[in-house]
């Protein structure tokens, strides 16, 4: 694959990589990812995941990946250390807009998953908490009513059902909420709410600033709704083709599709054009 415009490979330093809808496809990792993933940073760049699944699931991609040891998850919301399972940044959401949140969308009747960092909590054990909870292989903790359990500010919830309500959701949540919290969709079928503020690019200002990486020398790769920002920060970002329009338009370069391996044929593409140089 040919780079694109604009990417020299020499000076890319980190790359900043979202899992679904990227390299894991169907809840499962793009078995080419790992060597894409090995080849570039055997050129001396690390690629740091930076997704919205809790850190244990990140975790479990990131160490399929061999993947740098800083993990972005909840949406930027907690950078940790895959080996040590160190919390090296946490931004929470304050616990009575939680409730308030929760409130508001207890009645549209739609399900709420609550984040914290190494587990999520549900009022009770349905088709929906399954179906989270088999993504991100973790188990599901049913405690009744949310807004009466809820004692302490969290990291972020997450709201899943059809993309048409999720997208309806949003838009009530959104005006009432949005300048007290940060709301988006990361898959058509979940809407995600954090604290306001935190989203994927500040989760790479932060590991960039701990790496010693240049932000315009940085290249970042998502495809949905949730990963505007990641695009934004970095000096190149690149969209998945077929992902969220928005992005797309705003992307300095489309992929491929990951039904067609786009991303790890892009890591690859610029790992052997460093490795010609080296």
């Amino acid at each position: 694959m040919p780079l694109p415009d604009g990417l020299d490979a020499d000076a890319v330093e980190g790359v900043f990589v979202d899992l679904d809808g990227t390299v894991v496809h169907h809840a499962e990792l793009l078995p080419t990812a790992i060597e894409a993933v090995a080849a570039l940073q055997a050129t001396g760049v690390p690629v740091v995941v930076a997704t919205g699944r809790m850190f244990l699931s990140a975790c479990r991609f990131a160490n399929l990946l061999h993947a740098a040891d800083q993990v972005i998850c909840f949406q930027g919301a907690l950078v940790g250390s895959r080996s040590t399972g160190e919390v090296l940044l946490h931004e929470q959401l304050e616990m009575e807009v939680a409730r308030e949140i929760i409130a508001t969308i207890v009645e549209t009747g739609e399900h709420i998953n609550v984040m914290t960092s190494d587990a999520f909590y549900v009022s009770e054990d349905n088709a929906e908490a399954q179906r989270y909870a088999q993504s991100a292989r973790v188990p599901v903790n049913a405690v009744g009513d949310l807004v009466a359990w809820l004692d302490q500010s969290i990291t972020k919830l997450v709201v899943s059902g059809e993309p048409e309500r999720m997208d309806a959701l949003r838009d009530l949540l959104v005006p009432q909420f949005g300048d007290r919290a940060f709301i988006a969709k990361s898959l058509p079928f979940y809407l995600e709410v954090a604290a306001p503020g935190v989203h994927k690019g500040v989760g790479c200002a932060f590991v960039a600033d701990l790496l010693g990486l240049r932000q315009e020398n940085c290249v970042s790769i998502g495809d949905g709704e949730n990963d505007l920002e990641l695009i934004d920060w970095a000096g190149f970002g690149i969209a998945v083709g077929g992902g969220h329009p928005e992005l797309i338009e705003r992307a300095d370069w489309i992929a491929p599709s990951i039904d067609d391996d786009g991303v790890p044929r892009v890591l690859q593409a610029i790992a052997a054009a460093r490795s010609q140089r080296l």
